[in-house]
């Protein structure tokens, strides 16, 4: 899928950490933090949360390094660790009361922006892809957590089927059939609300989701 970054040359890069240049770790946060950080949003729905997963994944991943199989593929390890992060983060808020001052208006506390599509568009299209991107995000939140996951790791993280498999820890099958099911899922609710089917769009941000629409 274009757009996503490739893992062809990960496994130089973690050699390289592990041998002591650090500096290629960086290369690695590099090249997965937006990824990483889109589908973190998704998942809990506050960027503060999410950049803390994030940072919690990459210094997990680093610690971790030297555990890591080389037989696998280092970004499907990677989201494994995202995913579980995200499910800590969650769970760790959830215990925790939230206490915000009346006169704080951090930004922290509001919802996460969805960026679907670079500046250089129109603003009206602009304004078309961002609330596609809050459909997509409402439609995801009334989903079972394992497909929502799924088409996160699908549609945010650019992940193979058999790449969603091993970072959830799944079957092949399994995997294309959470985000089977969970397309047809968003097609019964959107046909319930006066909203443009997603997987009729022509926004290339949606590529991926319109592409599974018709294969699966």
């Amino acid at each position: 899928m274009p757009g996503f970054p490739l893992p062809s040359d990960d496994g130089a890069l973690v050699a390289a950490v592990l041998a002591g240049d650090h500096d290629a770790f960086s290369d690695l946060v590099q090249k997965y933090q937006r990824p990483l950080l889109r589908v973190a949003a998704s998942r809990l729905g506050r960027s503060d949360w999410a950049e803390d997963a994030v940072q919690e994944t990459f210094l997990c991943a680093f610690r971790s390094l030297h555990t890591y199989d080389s037989h696998y593929n280092f970004r499907t390890w990677l989201w494994t660790i995202l995913l579980n992060q995200c499910r800590r983060q969650y769970q760790r808020r959830m215990r925790t009361p939230l206490v915000t001052a009346w006169s704080d208006q951090s930004d922290t506390s509001q919802p996460v922006p969805r960026e679907t599509v670079c500046d250089s568009l129109s603003p009206q299209i602009q304004l078309l892809a961002k609330e596609r991107a809050e459909q997509l995000e409402q439609l995801l939140a009334e989903l079972p957590e394992a497909q929502a996951d799924a088409m996160r790791l699908r549609f945010y993280g650019g992940l193979k089927f058999q790449e969603i498999a091993d970072a959830m820890g799944s079957g092949l099958s399994t995997a294309k059939n959470r985000v089977r099911v969970g397309l047809t899922r968003m097609a019964e609710m959107i046909a319930q609300r006066p909203h443009r089917d997603l997987c009729q769009s022509d926004d290339p941000a949606f590529g991926p989701l319109a592409e599974d629409c018709h294969e699966l």
